[in-house]
């Protein structure tokens, strides 16, 4: 039986929702539910690397506790909990990157009608 799709729509920058996000998201892909994630704006920028967290309290303490980078998550979300990440092509381009700059660390670049078909009937969480 297929689990319950999860989309999660990440929107804020930084280290503590880019976190957010992928603990959610490596949860929900190890518990059998179908997670998806699609980072616009800031959230797009952090997770292509472009908003720097290395100085972020929570990201200094995450290291402290020796928890996991959040873009490592994901990563090993997509290989091991069959995380998902989608980013709608004009959201890459408003947040001045390249899609082939993203093409390696995401699974899908679409429209954003593409994007709001995929996400009917699934759970949304925004961050």
């Amino acid at each position: 039986m297929a689990g319950r799709r999860f989309l999660i729509a990440l929107h804020r920058p930084g280290f503590e929702a880019l976190y957010q996000a992928a603990s959610l998201a490596f949860t929900a892909g190890s518990t059998g539910d179908e997670p998806t994630v699609v980072p616009f704006f800031g959230g797009l920028l952090t997770y292509a690397g472009k908003v720097p967290y290395a100085d972020d309290p929570s990201a200094i303490r995450s290291r402290a506790l020796g928890l996991p980078d959040p873009r490592h998550m994901l990563s090993e979300g997509r290989r091991a909990a069959g995380v998902r990440l989608v980013v709608c092509d004009t959201a890459i381009r408003l947040a001045g990157l390249e899609i082939d700059q993203l093409r390696p660390i995401v699974d899908e670049v679409i429209g954003l009608a593409a994007l709001w078909k995929q996400a009917e009937g699934a759970q949304i969480v925004y961050i």
